[in-house]
């Protein structure tokens, strides 16, 4: 490829970019190494001759064909397959055999055939030796071109048409080359054998190929004996040499790593989409999980306003008791009681306030277990979804190495997170959490409602304003005004201390509903953050995954897209 025009020159360069750049991501996706050699093999041969590759099953006559093409005995010829050798043919003024630093077998000839293009004997492939098939099927995506050896008395067979596929899917051009047709006589059979053949493979290729028949042995011997070609090998050799012309080599070999690129860029694409699909199951167990706590916040808030709606009950019962109370003991019969405090202190905390400080203890005490026992509820909520997904990528077979990359440390992540989530579960101690939950609830709502830290002590607070209207009563009854006590101040303070008492009582209901609300959601602020703060790791991770996933297929597709301008720039050349 020497002395390249500046058009020639700049599609190659851009070729090579696309080749590097493809490297670059294969690097960063964790590609297949087996992907990334044959990135470096375009990347060097792509300044090479044309090469020309010949396939096909062993005792098809491949080694044979290339004798003849060359016009001498150059391969060894037999009906077994003894050697899993590559052997590439080049042009050299001097012959010589050697290995070159990828082990293949090198014979360098000066013969005229080797000047423009370079040829490669490749092992057999059949379903009996499969490390020939591997060699083969690895080398082929380097050609330039495929000349697929078949025999006429076997032609197209199933593990045939299942190579040619192989070869189809990295998008190279094939020519179909139906040796040994010197072991039949009549020229119709010759016909139904190519028409057999064409019929098949323009079925799996999509399009007719090329199809040449020959005898390889007839055409080495007529070329040994008068220095000339068989009419069959002139068609085949025109083909390569004329039909095949400095043009359309160059544009073959350019189409070529194209065809490979856009053959790893649509396997990639198929990890990726198949990797985000399972990133997509883990967004939406996250969602799933995210779903459950936002009920569960919604739930527990919605349930802990009915369950407070029963202290709040209490505490109207109380206010109900205490204007009663007040009724029936500011009178003018009971002037003498009011005189005494003391008596007074006594008939309310009896009559009034009962064991009212007790009953809402119980029922906030009832609130908090149930808080407690809603909590574990949604761990083990939790640590159920999160085992399911585990369990079903474990029972997923994964053969792409960077999904099973992705799959491993997922998993070491979600080990993680159960462990831990299990370790919670199983150390839930209820009635260390319910008292401490208690504790923080009396200390928030004491200081929110101006109580006794030690308990509610609503009965101290209304007993103190009884007997505090008790001691205004006593001044009034010593100044000496008794004759106006039944008619005007009695009913007139009576009224003052039910309003009094109603307002205060109003206070602490409003101040005590905000005050228990705020520490109950509150407390459910913290179960939550304690189960994302558990979760956060298989979050930032799956969120990793998704943007890198999303990234790769961007470039991918970008990729593509330059594959094909460039394709249509080499068609237009």
């Amino acid at each position: 490829m020497e002395n390249l025009k500046k058009p020639r020159q700049k599609l190659i360069e851009q070729i090579k970019s696309l080749l590097i750049q493809e490297k670059q991501f294969l690097v960063e996706a964790r590609g297949e190494s087996k992907d990334l050699a044959l990135l470096d093999d375009l990347l060097f041969q792509i300044d090479d001759l044309f090469l020309l590759v010949v396939a096909g099953e062993f005792n098809s006559g491949k080694s044979a064909f290339i004798n003849a093409l060359l016009g001498e005995s150059v391969l060894d010829t037999g009906v077994t397959p003894t050697t899993a050798d590559i052997t590439i043919l080049r042009f050299n003024e001097h012959r010589a055999i050697r290995r070159d630093d990828k082990g293949n077998l090198l014979v360098e000839l000066p013969n005229p055939v080797l000047e423009e293009i370079s040829i490669v004997d490749t092992p057999g492939t059949n379903a009996i030796l499969r490390e020939h098939e591997r060699l083969t099927s690895d080398f082929i995506p380097r050609s330039d071109l495929v000349l697929f050896i078949t025999s006429v008395d076997r032609p197209f067979t199933e593990s045939e048409r299942l190579f040619l596929e192989s070869i189809r899917d990295w998008g190279k051009k094939i020519v179909i080359i139906i040796n040994k047709s010197d072991i039949v006589e009549k020229t119709q059979d010759l016909e139904r054998v190519k028409e057999f053949v064409s019929s098949n493979a323009g079925k799996l290729l999509g399009i007719v190929p090329n199809i040449f028949i020959v005898s390889a042995k007839e055409g080495l011997r007529i070329k040994a004996e008068t220095k000339s070609s068989s009419p069959q090998m002139k068609e085949i050799e025109s083909f390569i040499l004329t039909t095949l012309d400095t043009r359309n080599r160059f544009k073959l070999k350019l189409l070529n790593p194209l065809g490979i690129l856009d053959n790893l860029t649509r396997k990639y694409a198929k990890l990726n989409a198949e990797q985000k699909g399972m990133i997509r199951e883990d967004i939406g167990l996250l969602d799933d999980i995210n779903g459950q706590i936002s009920l569960f916040r919604e739930d527990t808030l919605r349930s802990f306003k009915f369950r407070y709606a029963e202290i709040d009950n209490a505490l109207l019962e109380y206010e109900k008791r205490g204007l009663e109370f007040f009724d029936n003991t500011f009178r003018l019969n009971r002037v003498m009681d009011l005189l005494n405090k003391d008596r007074i202190k006594n008939e309310f905390s009896q009559m009034v306030v009962k064991d009212l400080a007790r009953e809402i203890d119980k029922k906030v005490t009832n609130s908090i277990d149930w808080l407690v026992d809603e909590d574990i509820k949604q761990w083990q909520i939790v640590t159920r979804k999160i085992n399911e997904r585990s369990v079903k990528y474990q029972d997923r077979v994964l053969h792409d190495p960077a999904a099973q990359q992705i799959n491993l440390e997922r998993q070491k992540i979600i080990s993680s997170i159960n462990r831990e989530a299990q370790r919670i579960v199983e150390a839930f101690d209820k009635e260390a959490e319910a008292a401490q939950i208690a504790e923080e609830a009396q200390s928030a709502v004491a200081t929110s409602a101006a109580l006794e830290v030690s308990a509610l002590g609503l009965g101290a607070i209304i007993t103190a304003m009884a007997t505090t209207a008790s001691a205004d009563l006593t001044g009034i009854l010593l100044a000496g005004l008794t004759a106006a006590l039944g008619f005007f101040i009695l009913p007139a303070k009576r009224k003052q201390t039910k309003n009094q008492f109603s307002r205060n009582l109003a206070d602490l209901r409003s101040r005590l509903s905000a005050s228990m609300l705020e520490e109950f959601s509150r407390q459910v602020d913290v179960i939550i953050e304690n189960i994302n703060t558990t979760i956060q790791p298989y979050s930032r991770f799956i969120r990793a995954e998704e943007n890198r996933l999303n990234d790769a297929a961007s470039r991918l597709s970008s990729l593509s897209s330059r594959c094909e301008q460039c394709r249509l720039e080499i068609d237009q050349y």
